[in-house]
């Protein structure tokens, strides 16, 4: 159950990249139902003169290597671009997670 949230995306650009999710089905191994977006609607603040930033963190059970890189290169050409830095941050939630009072991991 991969869970992508977003910090200083705009809800509309969360909202265009839900319409992604089968393409990350093939990316990250998992069912479209299984996949959540979530616009925390946090934003960024940084120093003056640099680069927009975008962080997302990425929750979901172990994967391979090549599934992170798989993501972050789809999540950077997707919120990247002229001044824009994405940072992706994955966490994993083996063993932490339940779903309707099964734990899943």
């Amino acid at each position: 159950m991969p869970i992508l949230k977003f910090n200083g995306a705009t809800e509309q650009q969360v909202k265009e990249y839900s319409k992604k999710i089968n393409e990350l089905v093939d990316l990250v191994v998992a069912k479209p139902e299984a996949i959540l977006l979530m616009n925390n609607n946090n934003e960024i603040y940084v120093a003056p003169n640099t680069n927009k930033r975008i962080y997302i963190e990425v929750e979901w059970l172990k994967r391979p290597e090549e599934a992170r890189i798989a993501l972050v290169k789809h999540l950077t050409d997707f919120f990247g671009g002229e001044g824009v830095n994405v940072s992706v941050n994955f966490n994993e939630i083996n063993n932490n997670l339940y779903v309707n009072n099964v734990k899943r991991g």
